[in-house]
């Protein structure tokens, strides 16, 4: 069942943790080319099987070209710090192409009645993507390539560059002055949140029209596994990883449900994409484990235990605001349409007066979306 699925993937990620004892952990080397194509099929095959990258990717996107419409310019700059493979992106690059296509024709009509005229034109679309490996990054970027230019109503650049924790090079990103800058934050890695603080301070740099975050309810971040309680302070790392082994308990139940017990897709996602997110997470406690006890490299590491990013927007002078109607009733579609897939487990809840949306499994949430933008300066009466 299940849980016992669930249980195989910890156990066999805390083993070689548990018997190298008090050793500091090694990094693990880079994934041979076989093993990667193994972990990019099996997020393909989860990203079919499960509404639960696609409600973050298309509700993010939602927001991203309200912003742009918003802004009034024909330059879009996505900054997005975890590209990936890049699946978010096809739908936006239609959309914008798709836009431009109806504006040019709705354009050329009004000026054949008023003599002629050339309509907008294309519209751009800039994206900068951080990853963590470069060979993905090129994947990726041939990937986006390759289906932009089918759209021809659309200008598609991007720029990859690889993520390497504290010495990651934000400055060498180029901004269009024209252009409507918005970023992207769809599941900050909770292993990079002791770079957190360097990485707010380059998107207030930035000055985006927007900010978009999702985050999951892993115990990883500012969010818990579906209580109001903060974990990141507390001296034990139980709370935390209680946290993060009910968000996958949910995430592998749900997924139970959308595959036969019998499916070999639903086990190659369990152990090579699932599974190795499990792995990941164990590291990065086991990494937090041994920073507050002093060992590998020095004393407590407050700064990766009790980030907050909800906190560090309202620092950076962000606000957030309301999703629009658009979005939410979007993400109950996508629900809608995925209701073959758990049998109708998946429920969109909205919170915080409208200012988030979460995707739920039963009554457990599973991440949390919320927009930022730019505070507005009041003026003074006099």
């Amino acid at each position: 069942d299940p849980a016992q699925r669930v249980a195989a993937c910890y156990a066999a990620a805390l083993a070689p943790r548990l018997a190298a004892g008090l050793r500091p952990a090694r990094s693990s080397p880079a994934a041979p080319a076989a093993a990667r194509a193994e972990q990019f099929l099996a997020y393909t095959m989860f990203y079919q099987a499960s509404p639960f990258y696609q409600f973050a990717h298309f509700t993010a996107n939602q927001a991203i070209v309200e912003a742009f419409e918003s802004g009034g310019r024909r330059r879009l700059h996505v900054v997005d710090f975890d590209v990936s493979y890049g699946f978010q992106w096809p739908s936006l690059i239609q959309s914008l192409s798709d836009a431009a296509a109806a504006a040019t024709s709705s354009s050329s009509h009004d000026d054949d009645d008023n003599g002629g005229g050339c309509g907008d034109g294309p519209v751009s679309l800039r994206i900068t993507g951080f990853g963590a490996s470069a060979d993905e990054l090129r994947e990726t970027e041939a990937r986006l390539r390759r289906f932009a230019a089918g759209c021809p109503n659309l200008r598609f650049e991007f720029e990859g560059i690889l993520n390497n924790g504290s010495n990651t090079r934000h400055d060498c990103t180029r901004i269009d002055d024209d252009a409507t800058v918005v970023v992207n934050l769809v599941f900050p890695a909770s292993s990079r949140e002791a770079c957190a603080a360097t990485r707010m301070a380059y998107i207030n740099s930035l000055n985006p029209s927007m900010v978009f975050l999702i985050e999951k309810h892993d115990g990883g971040g500012g969010l818990t596994g579906g209580d109001n309680t903060t974990t990141g302070r507390s001296a034990s790392l139980l709370p935390r990883f209680a946290a993060n082994l009910r968000y996958f308990a949910a995430v592998f139940d749900s997924l139970h449900e959308c595959l036969p017990v019998d499916s070999a897709e639903r086990l190659a996602i369990e152990r090579d994409h699932l599974g190795r997110e499990i792995a990941d997470a164990v590291a990065s406690l086991d990494h937090q484990h041994r920073r507050r006890h002093g060992g590998g490299g020095g004393g407590v590491d407050h700064a990766a235990a009790s980030w907050n990013w909800k906190a560090a927007m309202e620092g950076a002078g962000l606000d957030g605001v309301k999703l629009s109607s658009r979005t939410v009733s979007q993400a109950k579609l996508l629900l809608k349409m995925k209701s073959g897939c758990g049998g109708g487990g998946f429920r969109v809840v909205e919170g915080d007066g409208g200012m988030a949306m979460s995707l739920a499994w039963r009554d457990m949430a599973l991440a949390t979306a919320t927009l930022w933008r730019r505070r507005r300066r009041r003026r003074r009466c006099r």
